[in-house]
C-alpha cells in the first residue's frame, strides 16, 4: 500500500484529474492487481499440486520398472530352473540305466577280488574334495585295496545303486541308507560315524553288522538291538597326517580352527575372538557369528590335502563336538589328526576321550576352563608339545585308516560266514 500511495502522490503532481478520479482509478488498479496475485497463488498451487503428481507417477515408474526387471529375473530364474531339471532329469536317467550296467563291470574290473562299496553321503562333482566324508572314504579305500579288496566309492547321488557287491559300508552321519535286500549275498554294515542321535534301534536293524565310533555307545545300543554291535572308533590316515621331519623354529600360525560354523556359535571359537587371541580359521558360515571379528577367517575351505600343512606350521589347534557326539562319547578325527602331526588340541571333553588321552588334550567344559588351557599353552608349551608328540606311535597302532582296515576285514570274516 505504501507503494501505490507513493504513486498516486506523483501522478497527482503531473497529471491532470480530480482526486477522486485518481483514487478510483487507483482502487480499481489495485483491486485488479489483488486479483492477479490471487490468481498467481492459485496457479502455484496448481503447480504444487502438478510436481506431487509428477513425483508420484516417476515413482510409479520406477516401481513399475523395477517390477518388469524383476519379473524378467524370474522369467530367466523359472527358464534356468527348468532347463537344470531337464538336465537333473537326463542325467538321472542316464545314471540309473549306467547301474544296470556297473555291476558287471566292476566284477570283470576286480575280477577274484571281493568287491567292497562305501556309501559316501558326499555329493559327486568337483565340490566332494572339500568335504571330510569323502577324504575319509578315500582314506578307508587306499587302506582296504591294499589288502586285496577293489573299493568303489559311491558318492549320494548312486546310494541307488546296487552293484552285487559283497559287502557295503554305509557312513551313517546326517543321511538314511536302507539297505538293499535284493542282493541276498551282500553283507551290510553301518559305520555310524557321527549325529547317532539321528539313529533308531528299527534303523541299526536294517543292517547285518552295526559300528559305532564309541566304547560308552556300542554298550548302550548294544542292548537294544539284535544285530551284532562293535566298536570302530574315527581314525586318521598316518600317511597324510604325521609329525614334521624337523620342528619349525617359528610358527606360522598360531591358534588355528579348520571347520564350518554349523550355523551356531562354537564356544571355543567365539571365546578365543572375544579374547583377541591369534586365532586364524578355515571354514565357512562364521561372518555373521564373528561379526567384526570375521577377519580372521582365512578361506571358507580347505582341501584335506592342505590341512596337515597347516597342523604341522601351528602351536594349536581349538576343538569341539556336536552336542549329541559328545555326549554320546563320539571322537571327532580332528583329535586324531591333529595329535597325529604332533598339534596341541585345546577341547571340550567327553570320559572316552579322556580315557584314549588322559593328559595329552587341553580339556575346557567353562570359559575358565579354556583361559586355563590358554594360559598353560602360553607358560608351559614344550612341556604339552613333547606331550602330544608322544602320542604317535598309539595313534599309528591304533588310530590309523590303515588299522581300521585290517579291523573291518576281520570282522567281515567273522560275521560274514554267520550269513553263508
Amino acid at each position: 500500500m505504501v507503494f501505490w500511495t507513493a504513486i498516486k502522490n506523483r501522478l497527482r503532481r503531473i497529471l491532470p484529474g480530480s482526486m477522486s478520479y485518481l483514487d478510483k482509478k487507483f482502487k480499481t488498479l489495485d483491486s485488479k492487481f489483488k486479483d492477479l496475485n490471487t490468481k498467481f497463488k492459485g496457479c502455484d498451487n496448481k503447480l504444487k499440486v502438478l510436481d506431487d503428481r509428477s513425483r508420484e507417477l516417476d515413482q510409479m515408474n520406477r516401481r513399475q520398472e523395477k517390477l518388469l526387471q524383476e519379473i524378467r529375473q524370474a522369467n530367466q530364474a523359472q527358464a534356468k530352473a527348468i532347463e537344470d531339471l531337464k538336465r537333473y532329469v537326463d542325467q538321472e536317467l542316464q545314471r540309473r540305466d549306467d547301474w544296470g550296467k556297473r555291476a558287471e563291470e566292476i566284477r570283470r574290473t576286480a575280477g577274484d577280488r571281493p568287491v567292497w562299496v562305501i556309501k559316501c553321503p558326499a555329493p559327486e562333482g568337483a565340490e566332494k574334495i572339500r568335504w571330510g566324508d569323502y577324504a575319509y572314504a578315500e582314506a578307508l579305500k587306499k587302506y582296504l585295496d591294499r589288502l586285496g579288496i577293489y573299493t568303489v566309492i559311491d558318492p549320494k547321488e548312486d546310494w541307488g545303486c546296487e552293484e552285487k557287491a559283497d559287502v557295503v559300508i554305509a557312513f551313517r552321519g546326517c543321511h538314511f541308507y536302507r539297505p538293499d535286500r535284493r542282493n541276498k549275498n551282500c553283507l551290510y554294515i553301518m559305520w555310524n560315524i557321527s549325529h547317532p542321535e539321528m539313529v533308531t534301534p528299527e534303523e541299526y536293524e536294517l543292517y547285518d553288522i552295526v559300528c559305532i565310533c564309541s566304547y560308552h555307545y556300542v554298550k548302550e545300543v548294544a542292548k537294544q538291538v539284535k544285530v551284532p554291535v562293535l566298536p570302530l572308533l574315527q581314525c586318521t590316515d598316518t600317511e597324510l597326517f604325521h609329525p614334521a621331519e624337523k620342528e619349525p623354529e617359528t610358527y606360522d600360525h598360531e591358534y588355528v580352527f579348520i571347520g564350518n560354523s554349523r550355523g551356531v556359535a562354537r564356544r571355543c571359537v567365539v571365546w578365543a575372538a572375544q579374547d583377541k587371541l591369534p586365532l586364524k580359521i578355515w571354514g565357512g558360515g562364521w561372518a555373521k557369528i564373528l561379526g567384526d571379528n570375521r577377519t580372521i577367517v582365512q578361506e571358507p575351505s580347505v582341501e584335506n590335502s592342505q590341512i596337515p600343512d597347516i597342523y604341522r606350521s601351528s602351536r594349536a589347534t581349538l576343538n569341539d563336538h556336536w552336542k549329541d557326539m559328545l555326549e554320546c562319547h563320539f571322537v571327532n578325527n580332528r583329535i586324531f589328526d591333529a595329535l597325529a602331526c604332533g598339534l596341541p588340541v585345546i577341547s571340550d571333553c567327553s570320559d572316552e576321550l579322556k580315557e584314549i588321552f588322559p593328559d595329552a588334550v587341553l580339556y575346557y567344559e567353562t570359559k575358565e576352563d579354556f583361559d586355563k588351557c590358554i594360559q598353560t599353552l602360553e607358560t608351559d608349551y614344550a612341556s604339552v608339545k613333547a606331550k602330544v608328540m608322544a602320542q604317535w606311535p598309539l595313534i599309528k597302532e591304533k588310530y590309523s585308516f590303515e588299522t581300521r582296515a585290517k579291523e573291518l576285514v576281520e570282522i567281515v570274516e567273522k560275521y560274514g560266514k554267520k550269513n553263508e
